[in-house]
């Protein structure tokens, strides 16, 4: 179980000096303290990482339970007005970096450009565990037949909603083929838009949290190699597990982050199909 926020703020120049980058940006789940977030005490470890900014050096996260060794600077970053191809992000999915819950945690960067320039950090942060998918996904033959369930699909959709630029923007896909009746797994997602940095998935059930990652500008951009449950170039199903589920006639919204008031949405779902059990959307 994961959950993804955003921080966002104006930095002055300066490769070596840090600087804080605020929480909330908009539309926040956790709770703030000071201008960082409050650790939750039901998604107490990071995740991933990932910052972008036209000319960001380095980034740093920060809470008093990491010391007495130096806080966690990372670089190399996005430099930029999106993410790089392939991006540069900060997977601790394999081994997550525990926080105390409660206690603050903050995110600091650099920047060189010469000026003031506002910074753009996404945090995931999870339970602990990566939620596997509740059913095998080797699926074979009987007879003449393959049963759907296991089976994976990557669903596309569009959308034409406007954005509002420097906040969090609820999307609702439109797939370009109907789901078939049932309940599905996401087990990965990529979300492109104009101007677009973030997404996360707004599910229309419990629980409330939003998994989500880092969103493209262009068709050949690459996603973050796990953000996928399979991606070109990787020989392997990687994946963060399940993100949520869902049944088809409920599926989760999109929240995007982006820069400009994009007036056009559009991506895929990684999605594991369950079973044919469903529910009337309420």
């Amino acid at each position: 179980m994961f959950h993804s926020e955003l921080f966002t703020s104006s930095i002055a120049s300066g490769a070596g000096t840090f600087a804080q980058i605020n929480y909330p940006g908009t539309v926040h789940v956790l709770s703030q303290q000071n201008n960082g977030v409050q650790v939750s005490v039901e998604l107490p470890n990071i995740m991933f990482a990932a910052g972008i900014g036209a000319h960001m050096a380095n980034l740093r996260l920060q809470a008093n339970s990491m010391l007495p060794l130096p806080y966690i600077s990372l670089a190399p970053n996005n430099r930029g007005g999106t993410s790089e191809s392939p991006p540069r992000v900060w997977d601790f999915s394999r081994s997550m970096i525990p926080l105390i819950p409660t206690e603050e945690q903050d995110v600091f960067a650099t920047q060189n450009s010469g000026g003031a320039e506002t910074q753009y950090v996404l945090v995931t942060y999870s339970d602990g565990t990566l939620t596997p998918i509740p059913v095998s996904t080797t699926v074979q033959r009987q007879a003449n037949l393959i049963s759907p369930v296991g089976r994976y699909i990557s669903a596309r959709w569009t959308a034409t909603a406007t954005l509002t630029a420097g906040q969090w923007t609820p999307v609702q896909p439109i797939f370009d083929q109907a789901l078939l009746a049932g309940y599905y797994a996401l087990v990965g997602a990529r979300t492109m838009s104009a101007t677009a940095l973030f997404f996360r998935m707004f599910p229309q059930k419990s629980p409330l949290w939003r998994p989500g990652g880092v969103a493209v500008q262009a068709y050949d951009q690459l996603d973050p190699p796990n953000q996928r449950w399979m991606q070109q170039g990787y020989p392997t199903v990687m994946g963060w597990g399940t993100w949520l589920t869902f049944y088809q006639n409920v599926p989760p919204q999109v929240e995007i982050f982006a820069t400009a008031a994009d007036t056009a949405e559009e991506g895929e779902m990684d999605l594991i199909y369950l079973g044919g059990q469903v529910t009337q959307g309420l």
